[in-house]
Protein backbone atom coordinates (compact mmCIF):
# COMPACT_ATOMS: atom_id res chain seq x y z
CA UNK A 1 0.00 0.00 0.00
CA UNK A 2 2.93 2.57 1.02
CA UNK A 3 4.59 1.59 -2.75
CA UNK A 4 1.20 2.55 -4.33
CA UNK A 5 0.40 5.97 -2.41
CA UNK A 6 4.35 6.56 -3.06
CA UNK A 7 4.09 6.17 -6.54
CA UNK A 8 0.81 7.77 -7.36
CA UNK A 9 2.46 11.00 -5.13
CA UNK A 10 5.66 10.81 -7.29
CA UNK A 11 3.25 11.01 -10.40
CA UNK A 12 0.98 13.78 -8.88
CA UNK A 13 4.72 15.75 -8.21
CA UNK A 14 5.42 15.23 -11.71
CA UNK A 15 2.34 15.97 -13.51
CA UNK A 16 2.66 19.41 -11.47
CA UNK A 17 5.68 20.15 -12.36
CA UNK A 18 4.93 19.44 -16.18
CA UNK A 19 2.43 22.20 -16.27
CA UNK A 20 4.46 24.77 -15.33
CA UNK A 21 7.05 23.21 -17.73
CA UNK A 22 7.15 20.03 -19.07
CA UNK A 23 10.86 19.95 -20.09
CA UNK A 24 12.13 21.22 -16.35
CA UNK A 25 10.18 18.17 -14.78
CA UNK A 26 12.19 15.35 -16.40
CA UNK A 27 13.96 13.76 -13.50
CA UNK A 28 17.83 13.42 -14.24
CA UNK A 29 17.41 9.49 -14.24
CA UNK A 30 15.14 9.68 -17.40
CA UNK A 31 18.01 10.53 -19.56
CA UNK A 32 19.63 7.13 -18.89
CA UNK A 33 16.67 4.95 -18.22
CA UNK A 34 15.37 3.23 -21.23
CA UNK A 35 11.66 2.68 -20.19
CA UNK A 36 9.64 4.63 -17.31
CA UNK A 37 6.09 3.31 -15.56
CA UNK A 38 4.32 5.34 -13.78
CA UNK A 39 0.46 5.24 -12.44
CA UNK A 40 -1.96 7.93 -11.65
CA UNK A 41 -4.97 6.49 -9.87
CA UNK A 42 -6.70 3.80 -12.68
CA UNK A 43 -4.22 5.40 -15.57
CA UNK A 44 -0.59 3.70 -16.46
CA UNK A 45 1.95 6.10 -17.93
CA UNK A 46 5.00 4.69 -19.78
CA UNK A 47 7.84 7.34 -20.73
CA UNK A 48 9.61 5.47 -23.50
CA UNK A 49 13.26 6.11 -24.43
CA UNK A 50 14.28 2.82 -26.12
CA UNK A 51 14.17 3.04 -29.98
CA UNK A 52 13.30 0.10 -30.59
CA UNK A 53 10.12 0.85 -28.21
CA UNK A 54 9.59 3.76 -30.37
CA UNK A 55 9.47 2.43 -33.48
CA UNK A 56 6.77 0.30 -32.63
CA UNK A 57 4.90 2.20 -30.66
CA UNK A 58 4.72 4.75 -33.54
CA UNK A 59 5.49 2.86 -37.23
CA UNK A 60 5.29 -0.91 -36.55
CA UNK A 61 2.02 -1.32 -34.10
CA UNK A 62 0.84 2.69 -35.10
CA UNK A 63 -2.70 1.35 -35.85
CA UNK A 64 -3.22 0.29 -31.78
CA UNK A 65 -2.26 3.94 -30.58
CA UNK A 66 -4.03 7.43 -31.25
CA UNK A 67 -2.75 11.06 -30.10
CA UNK A 68 -3.46 11.01 -26.46
CA UNK A 69 -6.65 12.88 -24.92
CA UNK A 70 -4.32 15.41 -23.39
CA UNK A 71 -2.86 15.84 -26.77
CA UNK A 72 -5.61 16.70 -28.63
CA UNK A 73 -7.75 19.14 -26.56
CA UNK A 74 -4.69 21.38 -26.40
CA UNK A 75 -5.17 21.69 -30.06
CA UNK A 76 -8.97 21.00 -30.67
CA UNK A 77 -10.50 24.04 -29.73
CA UNK A 78 -8.18 26.45 -32.07
CA UNK A 79 -7.90 23.38 -35.11
CA UNK A 80 -11.38 21.84 -34.38
CA UNK A 81 -11.43 18.60 -36.72
CA UNK A 82 -8.12 19.42 -38.58
CA UNK A 83 -5.91 17.14 -39.92
CA UNK A 84 -3.41 17.11 -36.92
CA UNK A 85 -5.88 16.36 -34.54
CA UNK A 86 -8.19 13.94 -36.81
CA UNK A 87 -8.22 10.18 -36.49
CA UNK A 88 -9.15 7.10 -38.40
CA UNK A 89 -10.71 7.53 -41.87
CA UNK A 90 -11.10 11.36 -41.58
CA UNK A 91 -7.63 11.67 -41.11
CA UNK A 92 -6.29 9.29 -44.01
CA UNK A 93 -8.09 11.21 -46.48
CA UNK A 94 -6.73 14.66 -44.81
CA UNK A 95 -3.64 13.38 -45.27
CA UNK A 96 -3.86 12.39 -49.01
CA UNK A 97 -5.55 15.73 -49.65
CA UNK A 98 -2.46 17.33 -48.41
CA UNK A 99 0.09 15.44 -49.44
CA UNK A 100 0.74 16.91 -53.44
CA UNK A 101 1.46 20.46 -51.49
CA UNK A 102 4.09 18.90 -49.78
CA UNK A 103 6.11 17.49 -52.43
CA UNK A 104 9.59 17.35 -52.76
CA UNK A 105 9.23 18.83 -57.02
CA UNK A 106 7.40 21.81 -55.41
CA UNK A 107 10.29 22.76 -52.43
CA UNK A 108 12.23 24.81 -55.36
CA UNK A 109 9.10 27.44 -55.93
CA UNK A 110 8.28 27.52 -52.29
CA UNK A 111 12.27 28.21 -51.72
CA UNK A 112 11.97 31.20 -54.01
CA UNK A 113 8.88 32.98 -52.08
CA UNK A 114 10.76 31.83 -48.35
CA UNK A 115 13.58 33.77 -49.94
CA UNK A 116 11.51 36.77 -50.99
CA UNK A 117 9.85 37.23 -47.62
CA UNK A 118 13.28 37.29 -45.71
CA UNK A 119 14.76 39.18 -48.11
CA UNK A 120 12.60 42.02 -47.29
CA UNK A 121 12.89 41.74 -42.98
CA UNK A 122 16.75 41.69 -44.07
CA UNK A 123 16.54 44.56 -46.14
CA UNK A 124 14.26 46.29 -43.15
CA UNK A 125 16.39 45.24 -40.56
CA UNK A 126 19.75 46.79 -42.08
CA UNK A 127 17.77 50.24 -42.84
CA UNK A 128 16.10 50.44 -39.43
CA UNK A 129 17.85 48.12 -36.71
CA UNK A 130 21.46 48.33 -36.75
CA UNK A 131 22.60 48.26 -33.52
CA UNK A 132 19.10 48.46 -31.99
CA UNK A 133 17.47 45.29 -30.16
CA UNK A 134 15.15 42.67 -31.58
CA UNK A 135 13.09 40.14 -30.02
CA UNK A 136 13.80 37.46 -32.41
CA UNK A 137 11.32 35.00 -30.98
CA UNK A 138 8.56 37.55 -32.40
CA UNK A 139 10.87 38.30 -35.14
CA UNK A 140 10.70 34.52 -36.70
CA UNK A 141 7.61 33.95 -36.00
CA UNK A 142 6.21 37.08 -37.87
CA UNK A 143 8.48 36.07 -40.91
CA UNK A 144 7.47 32.22 -40.83
CA UNK A 145 4.01 33.55 -40.50
CA UNK A 146 4.11 35.29 -43.92
CA UNK A 147 6.13 32.56 -45.10
CA UNK A 148 3.38 30.16 -44.76
CA UNK A 149 0.55 31.66 -45.55
CA UNK A 150 2.12 33.32 -49.07
CA UNK A 151 3.21 29.91 -49.55
CA UNK A 152 -0.04 27.70 -49.35
CA UNK A 153 -2.80 30.37 -49.24
CA UNK A 154 -1.22 32.78 -51.79
CA UNK A 155 -2.08 36.03 -49.91
CA UNK A 156 0.24 38.54 -48.42
CA UNK A 157 -1.72 39.55 -44.98
CA UNK A 158 0.00 42.37 -43.52
CA UNK A 159 -1.27 43.38 -40.80
CA UNK A 160 -3.69 40.67 -40.64
CA UNK A 161 -0.08 38.76 -39.97
CA UNK A 162 0.28 40.60 -36.83
CA UNK A 163 -3.43 39.91 -35.57
CA UNK A 164 -2.58 36.08 -36.28
CA UNK A 165 0.81 35.97 -34.30
CA UNK A 166 -1.08 37.93 -31.48
CA UNK A 167 -3.99 35.56 -31.32
CA UNK A 168 -1.72 32.17 -31.38
CA UNK A 169 0.44 34.18 -28.64
CA UNK A 170 -2.93 34.32 -26.61
CA UNK A 171 -3.95 30.87 -26.90
CA UNK A 172 -0.92 29.58 -26.01
CA UNK A 173 -0.80 31.41 -23.16
CA UNK A 174 -4.25 30.01 -22.81
CA UNK A 175 -3.52 26.01 -23.69
CA UNK A 176 0.22 25.62 -23.18
CA UNK A 177 -0.44 24.09 -20.58
CA UNK A 178 -1.25 20.03 -19.22
CA UNK A 179 -4.58 19.85 -17.58
CA UNK A 180 -5.22 16.73 -14.84
CA UNK A 181 -8.80 16.60 -16.17
CA UNK A 182 -7.38 15.12 -19.65
CA UNK A 183 -4.44 12.67 -17.79
CA UNK A 184 -7.55 11.33 -15.71
CA UNK A 185 -10.07 11.02 -18.39
CA UNK A 186 -12.93 13.13 -17.48
CA UNK A 187 -15.47 14.33 -20.10
CA UNK A 188 -14.29 17.38 -22.41
CA UNK A 189 -17.24 19.80 -20.85
CA UNK A 190 -15.92 19.96 -18.24
CA UNK A 191 -14.21 23.47 -17.27
CA UNK A 192 -10.31 24.07 -17.47
CA UNK A 193 -8.69 26.78 -16.65
CA UNK A 194 -7.74 29.64 -19.32
CA UNK A 195 -10.73 28.40 -21.42
CA UNK A 196 -12.50 31.92 -21.60
CA UNK A 197 -8.86 33.58 -23.06
CA UNK A 198 -8.77 30.76 -25.26
CA UNK A 199 -12.22 31.68 -27.05
CA UNK A 200 -11.08 35.01 -27.76
CA UNK A 201 -8.01 33.95 -29.51
CA UNK A 202 -10.33 31.74 -31.38
CA UNK A 203 -11.92 34.16 -32.68
CA UNK A 204 -9.49 36.86 -33.25
CA UNK A 205 -8.04 33.91 -35.40
CA UNK A 206 -10.62 32.92 -36.78
CA UNK A 207 -11.80 36.68 -38.11
CA UNK A 208 -8.37 36.54 -40.21
CA UNK A 209 -8.76 32.51 -41.48
CA UNK A 210 -12.36 33.48 -42.90
CA UNK A 211 -10.98 36.34 -45.03
CA UNK A 212 -8.45 34.13 -46.48
CA UNK A 213 -10.75 31.47 -47.56
CA UNK A 214 -13.51 34.33 -48.77
CA UNK A 215 -11.02 36.28 -50.59
CA UNK A 216 -10.42 32.42 -51.99
CA UNK A 217 -13.90 31.91 -53.34
CA UNK A 218 -14.53 35.03 -54.57
CA UNK A 219 -11.53 34.90 -57.09
CA UNK A 220 -12.21 33.88 -60.63
CA UNK A 221 -9.27 32.08 -61.74
CA UNK A 222 -7.70 29.39 -59.49
CA UNK A 223 -4.48 29.31 -57.69
CA UNK A 224 -1.90 26.49 -57.55
CA UNK A 225 -1.52 26.16 -54.22
CA UNK A 226 -3.01 24.35 -50.77
CA UNK A 227 -5.71 26.24 -50.37
CA UNK A 228 -7.34 25.76 -53.79
CA UNK A 229 -6.67 22.15 -53.05
CA UNK A 230 -8.91 22.24 -50.16
CA UNK A 231 -11.19 23.94 -51.72
CA UNK A 232 -11.41 21.79 -54.80
CA UNK A 233 -11.59 18.99 -52.81
CA UNK A 234 -14.69 16.65 -53.45
CA UNK A 235 -16.09 13.93 -51.41
CA UNK A 236 -18.15 11.01 -53.20
CA UNK A 237 -21.27 12.81 -53.65
CA UNK A 238 -19.81 15.59 -55.56
CA UNK A 239 -20.15 18.14 -52.06
CA UNK A 240 -17.33 20.31 -51.52
CA UNK A 241 -15.43 20.30 -48.34
CA UNK A 242 -17.59 21.91 -45.08
CA UNK A 243 -16.62 25.57 -44.04
CA UNK A 244 -16.05 24.04 -40.64
CA UNK A 245 -13.34 21.17 -41.87
CA UNK A 246 -12.11 23.56 -44.69
CA UNK A 247 -11.27 26.32 -41.76
CA UNK A 248 -9.81 23.88 -39.45
CA UNK A 249 -7.48 22.72 -42.09
CA UNK A 250 -6.00 25.97 -42.76
CA UNK A 251 -5.76 26.72 -39.55
CA UNK A 252 -3.66 23.21 -39.05
CA UNK A 253 -1.56 24.34 -42.01
CA UNK A 254 -1.06 27.75 -40.76
CA UNK A 255 0.12 26.57 -37.20
CA UNK A 256 2.42 23.48 -38.08
CA UNK A 257 3.84 25.38 -40.80
CA UNK A 258 5.38 28.76 -39.26
CA UNK A 259 5.43 28.06 -35.12
CA UNK A 260 8.38 25.18 -35.26
CA UNK A 261 10.55 27.01 -37.83
CA UNK A 262 10.39 29.76 -35.95
CA UNK A 263 11.41 28.16 -32.55
CA UNK A 264 14.64 26.44 -34.61
CA UNK A 265 15.97 29.54 -35.83
CA UNK A 266 15.50 31.12 -32.28
CA UNK A 267 17.49 28.72 -30.73
CA UNK A 268 19.96 28.54 -33.61
CA UNK A 269 20.88 31.97 -33.11
CA UNK A 270 21.49 31.46 -29.29
CA UNK A 271 23.41 28.52 -29.48
CA UNK A 272 25.88 30.46 -32.39
CA UNK A 273 26.18 33.44 -30.02
CA UNK A 274 27.30 30.98 -27.22
CA UNK A 275 29.84 29.54 -29.88
CA UNK A 276 31.63 31.72 -31.61
CA UNK A 277 34.25 28.92 -32.97
CA UNK A 278 30.80 27.61 -34.85
CA UNK A 279 29.77 30.81 -35.73
CA UNK A 280 33.18 31.56 -37.95
CA UNK A 281 32.90 28.55 -39.41
CA UNK A 282 29.42 28.90 -40.53
CA UNK A 283 30.20 32.52 -41.81
CA UNK A 284 33.24 30.82 -43.48
CA UNK A 285 31.16 28.45 -44.97
CA UNK A 286 28.58 31.39 -46.33
CA UNK A 287 31.53 33.62 -47.48
CA UNK A 288 33.34 30.30 -49.58
CA UNK A 289 29.98 28.83 -51.56
CA UNK A 290 27.30 32.76 -51.59
CA UNK A 291 30.35 35.22 -52.45
CA UNK A 292 27.89 37.65 -50.93
CA UNK A 293 24.45 36.94 -52.57
CA UNK A 294 21.21 35.77 -50.45
CA UNK A 295 20.87 31.66 -50.66
CA UNK A 296 18.84 29.91 -53.21
CA UNK A 297 17.59 26.57 -52.88
CA UNK A 298 20.20 25.34 -55.61
CA UNK A 299 22.85 26.16 -52.64
CA UNK A 300 21.63 23.88 -50.58
CA UNK A 301 23.77 21.07 -51.17
CA UNK A 302 26.78 23.20 -50.48
CA UNK A 303 25.73 24.35 -47.19
CA UNK A 304 26.13 21.24 -45.17
CA UNK A 305 27.56 22.98 -41.67
CA UNK A 306 25.01 25.03 -42.31
CA UNK A 307 22.32 22.28 -42.52
CA UNK A 308 24.02 20.48 -39.89
CA UNK A 309 23.61 23.43 -37.29
CA UNK A 310 19.90 23.35 -37.82
CA UNK A 311 19.67 19.38 -37.23
CA UNK A 312 22.00 19.97 -34.19
CA UNK A 313 19.28 22.68 -33.09
CA UNK A 314 16.32 20.28 -33.67
CA UNK A 315 18.00 17.84 -31.38
CA UNK A 316 18.97 19.90 -28.73
CA UNK A 317 15.51 22.40 -28.68
CA UNK A 318 13.43 20.12 -30.65
CA UNK A 319 10.33 22.52 -30.92
CA UNK A 320 7.70 19.68 -30.22
CA UNK A 321 9.44 18.40 -27.11
CA UNK A 322 6.86 15.47 -26.30
CA UNK A 323 4.59 12.74 -28.50
CA UNK A 324 1.63 11.29 -26.36
CA UNK A 325 -0.14 8.47 -26.84
CA UNK A 326 -3.22 5.97 -26.11
CA UNK A 327 -3.01 2.24 -26.26
CA UNK A 328 -6.28 1.25 -27.71
CA UNK A 329 -5.55 -2.18 -26.85
CA UNK A 330 -3.45 -4.17 -24.88
CA UNK A 331 0.17 -4.81 -26.01
CA UNK A 332 3.47 -4.89 -25.13
CA UNK A 333 6.95 -3.38 -25.29
CA UNK A 334 10.54 -4.96 -24.36
CA UNK A 335 8.72 -8.10 -22.85
CA UNK A 336 6.29 -5.61 -20.44
CA UNK A 337 2.48 -5.83 -20.63
CA UNK A 338 0.75 -2.48 -21.93
CA UNK A 339 -2.81 -2.51 -20.74
CA UNK A 340 -5.74 -0.55 -23.11
CA UNK A 341 -6.05 2.74 -22.23
CA UNK A 342 -2.16 3.58 -21.41
CA UNK A 343 -0.87 6.41 -22.33
CA UNK A 344 2.90 6.28 -24.05
CA UNK A 345 5.24 9.36 -24.04
CA UNK A 346 7.77 9.90 -25.83
CA UNK A 347 10.03 13.11 -24.59
CA UNK A 348 12.02 13.78 -27.58
CA UNK A 349 13.51 16.61 -25.41
CA UNK A 350 14.90 13.55 -22.68
CA UNK A 351 15.81 11.19 -26.19
CA UNK A 352 17.69 13.63 -27.80
CA UNK A 353 19.63 14.39 -24.40
CA UNK A 354 20.03 10.69 -23.79
CA UNK A 355 23.77 9.19 -22.60
CA UNK A 356 23.13 5.96 -23.44
CA UNK A 357 22.12 7.19 -27.49
CA UNK A 358 24.44 10.66 -27.47
CA UNK A 359 28.29 11.33 -26.76
CA UNK A 360 28.39 14.19 -24.75
CA UNK A 361 24.84 14.74 -25.12
CA UNK A 362 24.23 18.72 -23.81
CA UNK A 363 27.29 19.83 -26.05
CA UNK A 364 26.14 21.37 -29.22
CA UNK A 365 28.41 20.07 -31.76
CA UNK A 366 26.83 20.01 -34.98
CA UNK A 367 29.40 17.74 -36.59
CA UNK A 368 27.02 15.13 -35.53
CA UNK A 369 25.08 16.16 -38.72
CA UNK A 370 27.91 16.35 -41.47
CA UNK A 371 27.51 13.90 -44.13
CA UNK A 372 30.30 11.33 -42.81
CA UNK A 373 28.87 11.54 -39.38
CA UNK A 374 25.03 11.10 -39.49
CA UNK A 375 24.82 7.62 -40.58
CA UNK A 376 26.00 7.09 -36.88
CA UNK A 377 22.85 8.38 -35.69
CA UNK A 378 20.84 6.06 -34.38
CA UNK A 379 17.02 5.01 -35.91
CA UNK A 380 14.30 6.52 -33.83
CA UNK A 381 16.70 8.02 -30.62
CA UNK A 382 16.38 11.41 -33.51
CA UNK A 383 12.70 12.01 -33.97
CA UNK A 384 12.14 16.01 -34.42
CA UNK A 385 9.40 15.59 -36.62
CA UNK A 386 8.01 12.20 -35.01
CA UNK A 387 7.48 9.08 -37.02
CA UNK A 388 5.71 6.73 -38.63
CA UNK A 389 2.30 7.48 -40.46
CA UNK A 390 1.84 10.72 -38.42
CA UNK A 391 5.24 12.19 -39.20
CA UNK A 392 5.16 15.71 -40.04
CA UNK A 393 3.81 16.43 -43.61
CA UNK A 394 5.91 19.24 -43.49
CA UNK A 395 9.19 18.03 -42.47
CA UNK A 396 11.05 18.74 -45.64
CA UNK A 397 9.50 22.36 -46.21
CA UNK A 398 10.50 23.08 -42.73
CA UNK A 399 14.16 22.11 -43.12
CA UNK A 400 14.59 23.83 -46.19
CA UNK A 401 13.13 27.10 -44.78
CA UNK A 402 15.47 27.00 -41.31
CA UNK A 403 18.63 26.40 -43.76
CA UNK A 404 17.92 29.06 -46.29
CA UNK A 405 17.16 31.53 -43.50
CA UNK A 406 19.04 30.74 -41.28
CA UNK A 407 22.26 31.28 -44.20
CA UNK A 408 20.45 34.32 -44.85
CA UNK A 409 20.45 36.34 -41.76
CA UNK A 410 23.72 35.17 -40.69
CA UNK A 411 25.20 35.93 -43.39
CA UNK A 412 23.67 39.54 -43.35
CA UNK A 413 24.34 39.94 -39.26
CA UNK A 414 26.08 39.16 -36.08
CA UNK A 415 23.60 38.88 -33.33
CA UNK A 416 24.28 39.73 -29.80
CA UNK A 417 21.80 38.21 -26.68
CA UNK A 418 21.20 41.04 -24.28
CA UNK A 419 23.89 41.19 -21.28
CA UNK A 420 22.50 38.74 -18.27
CA UNK A 421 19.17 37.99 -20.17
CA UNK A 422 18.19 34.55 -18.88
CA UNK A 423 17.42 31.76 -20.98
CA UNK A 424 15.35 29.24 -19.98
CA UNK A 425 13.91 26.49 -22.68
CA UNK A 426 9.44 26.85 -21.20
CA UNK A 427 8.20 23.39 -22.90
CA UNK A 428 4.30 23.39 -23.15
CA UNK A 429 2.95 23.40 -26.01
CA UNK A 430 5.69 23.97 -27.82
CA UNK A 431 9.55 24.40 -26.57
CA UNK A 432 9.81 28.28 -26.47
CA UNK A 433 12.39 30.87 -24.99
CA UNK A 434 10.41 31.63 -21.83
CA UNK A 435 11.11 35.43 -21.60
CA UNK A 436 12.14 35.97 -25.62
CA UNK A 437 15.76 35.73 -26.78
CA UNK A 438 16.55 39.57 -27.32
CA UNK A 439 18.95 40.18 -29.81
CA UNK A 440 21.49 43.02 -30.25
CA UNK A 441 21.62 43.22 -34.06
CA UNK A 442 25.10 44.32 -35.50
CA UNK A 443 25.95 44.23 -39.14
CA UNK A 444 28.15 41.31 -40.68
CA UNK A 445 30.54 42.50 -43.08
CA UNK A 446 29.71 39.69 -46.23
Amino acid sequence: MFRITHEILDTAKYLNLARSNMVAAWPQSYYRRELIQLKFFHKRMFVMNRPEDIQHVMVANASNYRKSLANRQSLKPLLGKGVFVSEGKLWERQRKIMSPANHKKRLKGYAETMMDAASEVADDWEGNRIGGEVDLMEEMTLLTSDIITRTMFGVVLGEGNEALYQAFQDYLASHGRIHISELIGLPSWIPRPGQAMGRSAVRQFDDVIAGVIEERHNQDEPKDDLLQMLVDFREESGEPMTGQLLRDEVASIYLAGHETTAITLTWAFYLLHEHPDIKQRLWDELASTLCGRDPTYEDLPNLPLTRAIVDETLRLYPPVHVFSRQALGDDEISGIRVPKGSFMTISSWVLHRHKLHWEDPNRFDPDRFLPDRFKQVKSFAYIPFGAGPRICMGKHFGLVEATLLLALFAQRFELKLRSEHPVEPLGRMTLRPHQGMPMNVLQHER
